[in-house]
């Protein structure tokens, strides 16, 4: 890899440690866009998948038995039934579709919360927790972007933001070890790319920890705002990107 690869990856990185103890992910979506700029498609999404996995592994550890059993109940499952149908879904819709759908959905929530009384309750129960799962399941297996659908969710929950972050945690982790047989079976897997993304260990580790004492040191209600202000932002990136499509 050149200086400028190198750059993007570390880049990468540190977008994700930070977002995932910081804001459960969110800002994480612009990992993706950064890589791009250095990477063919199928590479990017091939080499953050190691990244994602470095990062859960320390925020697990920083946020261990923090989590909300209640929400993972509901979403785990239908998120692992995503999965599996991530490779049907593209029979039915198109990659930019999905984008579409999850992106106008994601901006329109967020919109709500700052322009009117959104009823939350809404993505709150059991029902909606089972099908934003599915779709965050989905979204994550064929974009890395399944962090709207989650937060749609948890948000709606209003879980302290250490049980927020906690439970994004756990769902990710086990997402994106899931994904890991698809993508070396497809053979997107670079036993390089998996050496360097390692060399990139203390950044990852180090990006960790600065998104826990953001964390620790943000207000409650400017944590739950900057959350809505990042799913926003991440609704009109994802459907901007897949009007350019």
């Amino acid at each position: 890899m050149d200086l400028w690869q190198w750059l993007t990856l570390a880049g990468a990185v540190m977008l994700s440690g930070i977002s995932k103890t910081s804001f459960a992910g969110s800002l994480g979506l612009l990992a993706m866009p950064l890589l791009l700029l250095a990477f063919p498609a199928d590479r990017a999404l091939a080499l953050l998948l190691p990244v994602l996995i470095l990062c859960d592994a320390f925020t697990l550890q920083s946020s261990w038995k923090k989590w909300d059993l209640a929400a993972l109940r509901f979403l785990l499952l239908p998120a692992i039934f995503g999965i599996v149908a991530a490779s049907f879904v593209l029979l039915l819709v198109t990659i930019q579709q999905l984008q579409l759908f999850i992106g106008i959905g994601a901006t329109l929530f967020a919109l709500r919360y700052f322009y009117g009384n959104a009823d939350l309750s809404l993505f709150a129960g059991a029902k909606a927790g089972i099908s934003l799962g599915f779709l965050s399941g989905v979204s994550s297996t064929l974009l890395h972007a399944g962090g709207p659908p989650l937060s749609l969710h948890l948000l709606a929950r209003q879980l302290p933001p250490v049980s927020y972050i906690a439970t994004s945690a756990v769902f990710f982790a086990v997402l994106n070890l899931l994904k890991v047989p698809a993508y070396w079976l497809t053979g997107q897997f670079d036993p390089a790319d998996i050496v360097r993304v390692l060399y990139c260990t203390p950044l990852a580790f180090i990006a960790v920890q600065a998104g826990v004492w953001v964390q620790r040191n943000l207000p409650q209600q400017l944590f739950i705002r900057l959350l809505y202000l990042l799913l926003l932002a991440s609704g009109l990136a994802i459907t901007a990107g897949a009007l350019k499509s």
